[in-house]
């Protein structure tokens, strides 16, 4: 068995997420596993109940990725890199699950791992009708100043989707909390004397976000065997929210021109107020997801692509491509 893990992590590194407990000739993403889990009984024509399983998984993308949670997606650095992101998942029969995963990616030239996240989740299980679910995911950042960390440290996220229809509509909302920065740091030598200067930058930030959705599921049976299934699942999305950012400016610079140092003076006694901005409830962006999920026995490979376009007015890049490809084993 061990021999088998490290099999599939080496295969994902190289194409592209995976660890888990029984469940014959089923497989599962950790995005809706519960509804994926249906599914996939119906593409392989599996009718057994309902068990526990544990989910294995490593997935390689150009940015941070949330499997559930696509407002955060586009909430993040436009710099690309190379993200790995193995994770190990347990879901159990009623409903309940937890989850766990790490980000390793190249940061300050180093390859490591950047940050670690925890998700306690509930699904509602066997209702054919509509698709319920609820997650807390806390995120565990080593720097908060790297350009690649994220920006949310805590997220709560629900949603909810209508089965039935051809086009199942649904909803998602969430709350999200987190701190990030700017940091630099420079040494200097002014009149004969070492001097360390710095400049910080501190914000913590709260959203509140909801997420219309209308996508519907393509599923191809016995695709190369009698074992295996092909789904393809586009999602359109409107995304909207309100939020908060408080941000805190540290630095010992001082200010560049005559006076500069005595004002500078002045606001270190006084004592720098940190600056508010807040913004209402208001329509932020466009979604599109791809996801195609490919299974075989407890084998799935899962290639998603999401693209953003912003649409307030920005003087940054409107668009956001974000690209994971997930290699996932259940056992």
């Amino acid at each position: 068995m061990r021999t088998l893990f490290f099999f599939i992590f080496f295969l994902a590194l190289v194409v592209s997420k995976s660890f888990a407990q029984v469940k014959p000739d089923i497989n599962l993403s950790e995005k809706d596993s519960i509804e994926l889990e249906d599914q996939l009984r119906q593409l392989l024509g599996t009718e057994e109940k309902s068990v526990s399983y544990f989910y294995a998984s490593i997935g390689l993308g150009n940015r941070l990725y949330s499997v559930k949670n696509k407002a955060l997606n586009a909430n993040q650095s436009n710099a690309a890199v190379a993200v790995y992101s193995p994770s190990l998942s347990y879901f159990n029969k009623t409903g309940f699950g937890i989850s766990a995963g790490a980000n390793l990616l190249n940061d300050s030239k180093q390859f490591g791992v950047n940050q670690y996240s925890l998700s306690p989740s509930f699904d509602l299980v066997g209702n054919k009708n509509i698709s319920l679910g609820i997650s807390f995911t806390h995120y565990f950042v080593k720097d908060k100043y790297s350009t690649f960390s994220s920006s949310v440290q805590n997220d709560l996220f629900t949603s909810f989707s209508y089965k039935k229809a051809w086009l199942q509509p649904g909803i998602a909302l969430g709350y999200s909390s987190g701190e990030y920065g700017e940091t630099k740091n420079k040494d200097s030598i002014i009149g004969g004397v070492k001097r360390h200067f710095y400049d910080t930058l501190n914000v913590t930030s709260n959203s509140f976000y909801t997420m219309l959705s209308v996508q519907h599921q393509f599923d191809w049976y016995s695709v190369f065997n009698k074992s295996d299934g092909l789904s393809f699942t586009p999602s359109l999305m409107l995304n909207a929210g309100s939020g908060s950012a408080t941000t805190t400016h540290l630095t010992n610079v001082p200010p560049p021109g005559p006076g500069g140092a005595e004002v500078f003076n002045a606001l270190n006694r006084k004592g720098r107020a940190p600056r508010v901005q807040a913004s209402e409830f208001q329509m932020q962006s466009i979604g599109l997801n791809l996801d195609l999920n490919y299974s075989i026995g407890n084998f799935n490979i899962e290639p998603q692509l999401y693209l953003d376009y912003y649409v307030r007015s920005t003087d940054t890049k409107r668009t956001t491509a974000i690209f994971m490809l997930n290699v996932g084993y259940t056992f």
